[in-house]
């Protein structure tokens, strides 16, 4: 391979290279020397390359290859740095024995759990459960040939690998924080995604194998855990589509929003955000002047003025985000991401906004609803999609009319009081004329959004996996859209100018009647 076209093909991947060091070792430190010598070992072993048509393979083969012996000299590194204990006394010959043997049948359970299903069933079912190769076939519904051809090859995986150093990956002891997202049509089962809420082993699956291929064996290592448990757990997200298989080796197949993906973006969009919050206060408009006396107080009024102007920037950001980036996909069945963070999610601050529901349609079409959970006001709102119906029914005052169950949920959250809804209501005149009161902030926030996006979609395509950019490229602009909200409310709370709310308060939600 020439060193030109070389040299070009690194700097390419260099940030692809960091991505994987930092996913593997999660510290920066450690990643960066790791990375390093990623690079360094890809040019010493350059000129073995004949087909550059190969080069990804060669490239994640090396950078594998290193983060193997690197795991090896960092643990040999911390065997020499201990101190050895001078009241230890000499193991007898029998007790050396004991220790050998048990390490021998520890090293036989490792190889067992590490064997891929048909080998470690047929081999538990003649060694451990005494059955015979006739017995096995009719059990597995196979011949007895290949009972036998399973129990050889068996033998021969186990013996090899007792012999082999096996050092588990930095995700055996520190997994990984991991949520996965969605957007797209409403009839979906949630439960699959508040399912990688509770569950680490499927986003530490993703985080494993999102730079490099990875086959089943070599996710069980990384992650500390033994095939039989991995199984059912990779053939759900091979089927879902967020792993695919290609020769024995899986590769994630969703954009995953990394730790050095969200830190990067979020450092360019810092300064921009605050210059934009300083111009949205400054913005003279008549809204309080208008609207105000619908309002308990002034920081209800700025609260609600702050959810229109975003629903209306959303509703124009998404024209300018598919002329620009395209569908979110094909097939027009939505978009998956997923993110990684450091700590637990129940250490942490609520992340983004939870939950948008900008202009949801009641089924009845006599009104619609527009709220968004800002992380300020949670302890103060409490929405879900199913609300929709409900809420415009109260704003028609009609809440006496709604079943029992949802009177009581209505009552019990504080959205209706005395009988009486309990949050913003306008007219569809109403709606239009702030439209044009807000124009000024609006255009600021689309801006906002605009740039966001682009900067978002860049930074995150140039992190991912080459074979998944181009969706990267797309999620990173949709996803910091609503990014955008987020960070312009959180500068706007930090700045003062909106203040908290009471808990009987609903300051972020509306119903627009038709």
């Amino acid at each position: 391979m020439d060193r030109i076209n070389l040299e070009q093909r690194i700097t390419e991947n260099m940030k692809s290279i960091f991505g994987f060091a930092l996913t593997r070792l999660g510290n920066v430190a450690e990643a960066e020397y790791l990375a390093s010598d990623i690079l360094y070992e890809i040019l010493r072993s350059a000129d073995k390359l004949r087909d550059e048509s190969r080069f990804y393979a060669f490239m994640w083969k090396i950078a594998e290859n290193t983060y193997h012996d690197y795991l090896r000299k960092k643990r040999k590194s911390a065997i020499h740095s201990e101190e050895p204990d001078e009241n230890l006394a000499d193991a007898s010959d029998s007790v050396l024995d004991e220790i050998i043997k048990n390490e021998e049948l520890h090293l036989l359970r490792r190889e067992l759990s590490l064997l891929s299903k048909q080998y470690r069933d047929t081999t538990v079912l003649y060694y451990i459960q005494g059955f015979s190769c006739s017995e096995i076939a009719e059990k597995l519904k196979i011949s007895t040939e290949m009972v036998k051809y399973y129990l050889f090859r068996a033998r021969n995986i186990i013996r090899e690998g007792m012999s082999m150093e096996r050092l588990f990956g930095e995700k055996s002891y520190a997994p990984g924080g991991f949520e996965i997202d969605y957007w797209g049509p409403v009839d979906f089962n949630p439960n699959e995604y508040w399912d990688f809420q509770k569950r680490k082993i499927k986003g530490n699956i993703l985080l494993a194998a999102y730079y490099s291929p990875m086959t089943m064996q070599e996710i069980s290592i990384e992650l500390g855990v033994a095939m039989p448990y991995l199984e059912d757990e990779i053939n759900l997200l091979t089927k879902r589509g967020y792993l695919v298989c290609k020769n024995g080796k899986y590769l994630t197949n969703i954009p995953i929003f990394t730790l050095e993906c969200t830190e990067t973006i979020d450092g360019k969009l810092k300064a921009l955000t605050e210059t934009t919050a300083k111009k949205f206060v400054a913005v003279a408009d008549t809204f309080t002047e208008r609207f105000g006396d619908r309002f308990a107080n002034e920081n209800l009024a700025r609260w609600q003025k702050v959810l229109m102007c975003m629903h209306f920037s959303l509703l124009e950001s998404e024209r300018v985000l598919k002329s620009q980036y395209g569908e979110s996909t094909d097939n027009g069945l939505g978009v998956i991401w997923g993110r990684s963070f450091a700590m637990p999610r129940e250490d942490a601050l609520p992340q983004g906004i939870q939950g948008i529901y900008n202009g949801a349609v009641s089924n009845d079409g006599r009104g619609s609803l527009i709220a968004m959970n800002f992380r300020q006001t949670l302890h103060a709102q409490h929405f879900e999609y199913r609300m929709t119906d409900p809420m415009v029914a109260a704003a028609f005052g009609a809440s006496s009319y709604l079943g029992s169950e949802w009177q009581s949920i209505l009552k019990k959250h504080g959205y209706v009081k005395d009988d009486k809804p309990n949050f913003a209501i306008w007219t569809m005149n109403e709606y239009e004329e702030m439209r044009k009161i807000l124009s000024e902030c609006t255009a600021l926030a689309l801006e906002l959004s605009r740039k966001t996006s682009d900067i978002a979609a860049e930074i995150t395509a140039d992190l991912a996996p080459v074979h998944i950019r181009k969706t990267a490229e797309h999620v990173g602009a949709f996803v910091y859209r609503f990014g955008m909200i987020d960070n312009l409310v959180n500068a706007l709370y930090d700045m003062g100018w909106l203040m908290p709310v009471d808990v009987t308060e609903k300051p972020a939600v509306c119903v627009v009647k038709n």
